[in-house]
């Protein structure tokens, strides 16, 4: 089997250099990518507060949930608009290319005992790898993405919300702010000192598959293995240029990478 460990690509050397206009479309009733940030208001006063700390006191966990507003699970956003952060879409793109291309290493462990019945069937329980030995060698994800000792030769944009509108939904009696079906995103991806094969190997990793460059369906955010309301979108090129076939031709040519459905 052929192996693409090689040397890594010195991060000013020439090559393509450009940027990558993407849209993103929720494509399940939901997406929920959270912020760390939650709600809980106080819908009822405490005037007992003493007799709450006495039950407590005693050994027993005293009812306080009708004081409180359920927990509401907040999105991110940046100037009062909904945003996918940049990581998580970098954190997307990295994971489906590592799975995708042969002998690629994978920067975080996948050799874990909490992965989802759902996500060993979408991709196939895949065995762990090690990571490269940089700065002898490097494979071609952390060559184009970077690693901890190697900067990435790609810049990830939030992606920012310009269609759509927002719903909190229950999950397990908690509420989650969700984007709808339909919504949609704008981002861009920066890149420089590519080769085209390189090029290609980034539109593989945001799901672009033939020359028609029509995104599949990818998952993304929360519940996307564990409720099938959530987590499906599509990205999209609203001005593809003629060079990217080209680019993604040559990269599954020469990779031959796998594929994955991950429409569950």
């Amino acid at each position: 089997m052929q192996r693409f460990h090689t040397q890594y690509t010195e991060r000013n050397s020439i090559g393509l250099e450009g940027v990558l206009e993407l849209e993103m479309e929720v494509v399940s009733d939901y997406i929920h990518v959270g912020s760390g940030v939650y709600d809980v208001e106080i819908i009822k006063p405490l005037e007992n507060i003493d007799q709450l700390v006495e039950t407590a006191l005693k050994g027993t966990i005293p009812d306080v949930n009708k004081y409180f507003s359920p927990v509401t699970h907040e999105m991110n956003r940046y100037l009062g608009k909904v945003i996918i952060p940049g990581s998580t879409i970098k954190g997307l793109v990295r994971t489906r290319l590592e799975l995708s291309i042969r002998d690629a290493c994978f920067i975080v462990s996948r050799n874990s005992n909490t992965s989802s019945a759902t996500y060993k069937r979408i991709f196939r329980n895949p065995r762990p790898r090690s990571t490269d030995r940089f700065p002898q060698r490097v494979c071609p994800v952390c060559d184009l993405l970077g690693n901890s000792g190697l900067a990435s030769r790609v810049s990830f944009s939030d992606f920012i919300m310009t269609q759509g509108k927002v719903d909190y939904v229950n999950v397990n009696g908690q509420y989650y702010e969700s984007c709808v079906k339909g919504s949609r995103f704008r981002g861009r991806v920066l890149y420089r000192s590519l080769k085209p094969i390189e090029l290609g190997m980034l539109l593989y990793g945001f799901g672009f598959r033939d020359k028609k460059l029509e995104g599949k369906v990818m998952l993304i955010g929360r519940f996307k293995y564990s409720d099938r309301r959530f987590g499906r979108v599509r990205f999209s090129l609203p001005s593809p240029k003629q060079e990217y076939a080209k680019a993604l031709e040559d990269f599954v040519r020469t990779f031959k990478p796998f594929d994955y459905n991950e429409e569950w």
